[in-house]
């Protein structure tokens, strides 16, 4: 691994070998396991590339091939498993300014890898009033391209599934890592062998997503004394099609109370919650169905007072496996 002469082939391109970027550029919140905090804290690249386009990432590629550099790639760094850390150091690859969102139309949209999710909802929904149909919990900093290559679903799946599920990728380009790096067009059952890859097999260049109607969603919180009681009004709402939801997501006490700080002061001790984002024409749907289902309203962002929701994280934020 020749990192000197790698640096003087990519002279012009954005590169940081400053060791306290280096380091930080080469983590995600791996920490938040004791066990991989011991396995990987020591992790580092050896420098950080930028790359603003493809033209300019298919040269980094080429010239780590040549030098005999390992590459990986980094989108916003919001995973929790060390998937986008150098465990042979290397080039770290950072996508985040490959964030152009290049075309909207009815039905999809096509970005850059680096394009985070919530920039691209504000972009649809100004556009024509469309947004994706899933995001991670981690909406408002990752990326779209992160999110295909380290995620699997997340917010939007109850209507839609997770992110394997056929149509909920359109279509993807990949160049591949070799002396002469190729751009490979993905659609179809291909799109398989790249969506969950964490970027192995090919960087990401090129993202097409389908969109949906945009709503106004509101964040409501239902109580149960038991937690079964909370799984079983989250499956029949789930089943309620008439009842437009993004988010439905039961939680066993004691986690509310010990974990969700700021909603503390909502819930009663021992009470189980379930998580629910709903469209603001449906509420008063979903409110009469709640009654019926025993339920009990314990936060409702659409009646609340300001005061009430300040310094609120939003709902998404308090679904599983959401911890950066």
């Amino acid at each position: 691994m020749d990192v000197s002469a790698l640096k003087r082939d990519l002279d012009g391109l954005k590169l940081d070998d400053n060791p306290a970027i280096v380091q930080q550029k080469s983590r995600d919140f791996y920490w938040y396991s004791p066990v991989l905090k011991q396995q990987l804290d020591h992790v580092t690249g050896d420098l950080i590339v930028t790359p603003k386009t493809e033209a300019e990432l298919i040269r980094v590629l080429a010239a780590c091939h040549r030098h005999g550099v390992p590459v990986t790639p980094r989108g916003s760094g919001t995973g929790n498993y060390g998937q986008a850390m150098p465990l042979s150091g290397g080039v770290v690859l950072n996508l985040a300014e490959m964030n152009e969102i290049k075309s909207i139309a009815p039905g999809r949209v096509v970005t850059g890898p680096g394009a985070v999710l919530a920039d691209i909802d504000k972009a649809t929904r100004a556009h024509s009033g469309q947004e994706l149909r899933l995001s991670p919990s981690t909406y408002n900093t990752a990326s779209i391209g992160g999110f295909i290559a380290g995620g699997s679903g997340g917010v939007g799946s109850i209507n839609f599934g997770g992110l394997r599920d056929f149509g909920n990728v359109l279509r993807l380009r990949v160049v591949t890592m070799e002396a002469e790096p190729k751009a490979l067009e993905l659609t179809g059952e291909d799109l398989h062998k790249v969506t969950h890859a964490y970027g192995t097999n090919g960087i990401i260049t090129e993202v097409e997503m389908p969109l949906t109607a945009a709503y106004e969603w509101v964040d409501v919180i239902v109580g149960f004394d038991a937690f079964l009681d909370a799984a079983r009004y989250g499956n029949a709402l789930a089943c309620q099609d008439g009842i437009l939801t993004k988010l439905i997501t039961p939680i066993a006490a004691p986690v509310p109370q010990l974990y969700f700080k700021r909603h503390q002061k909502f819930f009663r001790k021992g009470q189980s919650i379930c998580v629910v984002m709903v469209a603001q024409h449906g509420l008063d749907a979903f409110l009469a169905f709640t009654r019926r289902a025993g339920g009990e309203v314990m936060f409702n962002a659409a009646t609340a007072t300001p005061e009430e929701k300040k310094g609120l994280p939003p709902a998404y934020e308090l679904a599983w496996n959401h911890t950066t």
